[in-house]
């Protein structure tokens, strides 16, 4: 994880999907949760971001209904299993040519 003040952070996870692992505030993304039964997906504008204790937190509000809440990963897990990912519309529409 790498902070690029004022706005900026490159985090090195292979469920973000977005140009160069870059994620920016105020920014539009496209957000999958996996669920217990099914998943969402909603868009949703990083608010915030902080790391606290390895603990990376995202705060996103979707942008259809405003509701505001946080994502948070703990940096030093090392499974495969994951329970969202974000993607940035140039990486949604590039999966999706093929």
């Amino acid at each position: 994880m790498q902070y690029f003040p004022p706005d900026s952070l490159m985090i090195d996870l292979p469920f973000i999907l977005t140009q160069s692992k870059m994620l920016t505030r105020k920014m539009p993304y496209m957000l999958l949760e996996k669920k217990v039964a099914g998943e969402y997906i909603a868009a949703v504008r990083l608010m915030d971001f902080h790391e606290r204790d390895g603990i990376i937190s995202l705060d996103v509000q979707e942008l259809a209904n405003n509701r505001t809440y946080s994502l948070s990963w703990n940096m030093e897990y090392t499974g495969d299993w994951w329970l969202w990912t974000l993607t940035d519309l140039e990486n949604l529409f590039e999966t999706t040519k093929y």
